[in-house]
């Protein structure tokens, strides 16, 4: 009879800890699992429509950096039809998808580090100069560019007055986009159920500063929990000194209560465990199909290597960590199936993406994991224009500084990597593939097929600029002496982003949002221009003949 007792008591504790996460945080998931997906959606919907637009001429351009160019330039627009006001609120409901794009930017490049055991085999001794090169040009490149912008910023003149204009042109720091405010919080489990998220992340994903929570504690205020049975909120003269008095010697929770902080601290990583057990894994082993077991394994290897102390991921990339975690968990999956790693990984990545199947394409194989990821991935680069515009003004006053060092950098490295490449020994297709190695993985791609060099190589040398920028940026640039105040995000923005794209400019979004906006900018201007280039059949071929091709 007693356990009779005992396990009805635990049913309706879990049903009531059930109740009070859905009352508490049914707006967040509202948000992130129907307005989030919707909004996405629309951006794809977007990118395919002018995709076919651009297929329709002999130019070869990403879509997704166009409608970046167009969002930007159509905000400008409706700002000077509308106002600041009403274009706000537009930018803010643009917000919701664009922001959790931006957020999660840093999961969308591990397919190209997951697919990376499919790469054609390669020597030792080549892999020795590829990294040699890499190493040495991404310093020299580093380092010309932050010289230049920095020698551009001084002669402009803008340095001494960026202060007091930056008050002028922006006003309220509390007005900004709301992506813009992405420093951390910690927030205990007993505010996370008074208030929910704030903020919508993947769908059932927190933002990163999920990861700084602290555990909850064993006693707390109960009427911070409304509708829990915590003391009614009285307006008596005696509220203060009760309240007091509640604060030094806190009532424990409730066993609901205490179920509800813990699943409501642990939402994300639990929904996700539940999806890959209950539904991936059924779905792969009885079907053969891998897309839901190995979309949220990754997913969750991704909130493992967020879990690392931040001293660890100052060395350890949580887009690598992850992909090495990836790709461990798709061979042990695969084996268990008796698949080889090469039949596993073969199915992250299909090759068949939102593009191929709006347009209708015929024999189609069933996207991947790395098809999904790649396919936000877009999303996540149209998003960049919610931060040059909430900076406009800076991106005006600074163009000239972040057109010159582009342009420079750009043409150094279409004729100067290819060169050097090729005289050491490396193969004239990864020789060629070294063009690309400071640009975002999606202007990359088509720049680097366009001089007929090599896919995979370009994608990891792509990534690991990224990385490499996010994680000893700053630190050369502060070796360079580049001055850390508000008017040094000038040379911090151009150098970045022109030299470490997207991974970098996501940290940017979170230390200096200004310099993220010129790095968005810097890294798209150094894209297109270098796109541009290589879609000119003249500067093709004459690239092409450094590498005897």
């Amino acid at each position: 009879m007693a356990g009779d007792n005992g396990s009805t008591s635990i049913a309706s504790a879990t049903l009531e800890a059930f109740k009070l996460v859905a009352r508490l945080s049914w707006h967040r998931n509202l948000t992130a699992w129907v307005f989030i997906p919707v909004g996405v959606l629309v951006i794809l919907l977007a990118c395919f429509g002018v995709n076919s637009l651009i297929g329709l001429s002999s130019v070869s351009f990403p879509a997704s950096v166009a409608c970046l160019l167009v969002l930007f330039l159509a905000l400008i627009v409706l700002d000077m039809i509308i106002g600041d006001r009403k274009t706000r609120a537009v930018v803010n409901i643009i917000d919701v998808p664009a922001g959790f794009a931006l957020r999660w930017i840093n999961i969308f490049f591990t397919p190209s580090f997951v697919l990376l055991p499919l790469s054609p085999p390669i020597g030792g001794v080549e892999v020795a100069k590829i990294i040699a090169v890499f190493l040495i040009g991404f310093f020299v490149v580093f380092i010309a560019t932050a010289c230049i912008a920095r020698f551009l910023h001084l002669i402009s003149g803008t340095s001494k007055r960026a202060i007091t204009e930056r008050a002028e042109e922006m006003g309220d720091e509390s007005d900004a986009i709301p992506l813009a405010d992405s420093t951390p919080r910690r927030q205990n489990s007993e505010t996370t159920l008074t208030s929910g998220w704030s903020t919508p992340g993947f769908p059932g994903l927190p933002d990163d500063s999920t990861n700084d929570l602290i555990a909850p504690q064993r006693a707390q205020d109960p009427s911070r929990i409304r509708g829990t049975g915590g003391p009614p909120e009285s307006d008596t003269p005696n509220q203060h000194v009760a309240r007091s008095q509640i604060l030094q010697a806190p009532l424990p929770l409730t066993r609901p209560q205490r179920w509800a902080a813990f699943i409501n601290l642990n939402f994300d990583r639990l929904t996700y465990l539940f999806l890959f057990l209950f539904i991936g894994l059924p779905i792969y082993y009885s079907t053969g199909y891998a897309m839901p077991a190995q979309l949220t394994f990754n997913i969750l290897a991704y909130f493992t290597a967020l879990s690392l102390p931040a001293r660890w991921r100052q060395f350890l990339h949580p887009v690598l960590v992850s992909s090495g975690i990836t790709i461990l968990g798709i061979w042990i999956l695969g084996l268990i199936r008796g698949d080889s790693l090469n039949t596993s990984l073969s199915a992250y990545k299909t090759g068949t993406n939102y593009l191929d199947l709006w347009h209708g394409e015929k024999q189609l194989k069933m996207p991947g994991t790395g098809d999904l990821l790649v396919s936000a991935l877009d999303a996540s680069i149209v998003a960049l224009a919610l931060p040059m515009f909430s900076y406009r003004m800076e991106l005006k006053r600074h163009f000239f500084a972040i057109v010159i060092p582009n342009v420079a950098v750009s043409i150094g490295s279409l004729f100067g990597y290819p060169v050097v490449c090729y005289a050491i020994g490396i193969s004239a297709r990864r020789s060629l593939a070294f063009a690309g190695r400071s640009l975002t993985l999606a202007l990359a791609t088509p720049a680097v097929k366009n001089l007929g060099g090599d896919a995979n190589t370009v994608a990891a040398l792509a990534i690991m600029s990224g990385i490499l920028g996010a994680l000893i940026g700053s630190r050369v640039l502060d070796w360079l002496k580049i001055p850390e105040e508000k008017d040094d995000y000038v040379t911090r923005g151009v150098t970045l982003g022109g030299n470490s794209s997207a991974i970098a400019t996501a940290v940017l979004l979170v230390s200096d949002p200004r310099a993220a906006a010129l790095s968005s900018l810097s890294m798209s201007l150094f894209g297109i221009i270098t796109l541009a280039l290589t879609s000119v059949p003249v500067i093709v071929k004459a690239i092409d003949s450094l590498v005897d091709l």
